[in-house]
């Protein structure tokens, strides 16, 4: 699944607008919330997404409680084998968990997760780890702009610009999905397909247009090396062991 946030900006009663390097947490009037999220299925077309407008009645009361947002995301998340996000490890993850403690959920089930930011910072020597940055530099699309002062119009609890900021949260789990594809054959701790699809194939993708290229010599042991000519990603097998019940590694 492929999957983001997009959370609110917070109140803080300040004196002035310099020397604010730090604000107490007793200065704060209200808390972020989640305003939206975004998930995507590997495989499937459509988009689907819940904001805090998908309870008229609990937005009418509070426009900034988004339990409804949280238990939905909940329910959604805890059915995948992998999740993919960008800086999902240090951001989404860990804020959508904070909103499961507020609200008094149980915890996710353990879910492996692809931080595609952590990927593009960790693998390679990017000058910026950011989605837009990537989505332009490999020519795989880029965010949508969004109208001025569209945070703060969400904060003020404008339907119109909860609904715009549901189309941004869409295109960007379009735009990761495109750019994650772009670094597959580089993530080393992808899910191994071979759990879902019988037979032989890509670990990464399932593709079954491989080619055998030479050998991996191990400490012990020597493997099989083979190539995906659809994600363009390497893993290998014991030697012996190419038959329909074949373990593949990932390179």
């Amino acid at each position: 699944m492929y999957y983001d946030l997009e959370t609110s900006l917070q109140l803080a009663a300040i004196f002035g607008l310099t020397h604010n390097d730090y604000i107490h947490p007793s200065s704060l009037v209200s808390e972020r919330y989640v305003i939206c999220a975004s998930w995507r299925w590997a495989g499937e077309e459509k988009v689907h997404s819940v904001s805090v407008l998908d309870d008229p009645k609990r937005f009418k009361r509070d426009p900034s409680d988004d339990r409804y947002v949280i238990e939905t995301l909940h329910k959604v998340l805890s059915e995948a084998d992998v999740l993919v996000g960008h800086n999902s490890d240090s951001f989404d993850k860990r804020y959508l968990d904070t909103r499961i403690l507020v609200h008094g959920l149980d915890p996710l089930p353990p879910i492996p997760s692809i931080d595609t930011c952590k990927i593009a910072k960790s693998k390679f020597y990017f000058n910026s780890g950011k989605l837009d940055y990537l989505g332009k530099l490999l020519k795989v699309g880029q965010k949508i702009d969004t109208t001025p002062g569209l945070w703060m119009r969400v904060l003020n609890g404008e339907k119109a610009a909860i609904r715009e900021m549901v189309v941004y949260n869409q295109e960007d789990v379009r735009l990761l999905e495109r750019v994650f594809n772009k670094l597959r054959p580089f993530i080393p701790n992808h899910i191994n397909r071979q759990l879902f699809d019988r037979g032989e194939g890509c670990p990464r993708c399932g593709s079954h247009k491989i080619q055998s290229r030479g050998t991996h010599k191990a400490i012990t042991r020597i493997y099989q090396r083979w190539f995906c000519n659809a994600c363009r990603g390497w893993f290998r097998t014991l030697r012996a062991e190419k038959n329909s019940t074949t373990k593949f590694q990932m390179l």
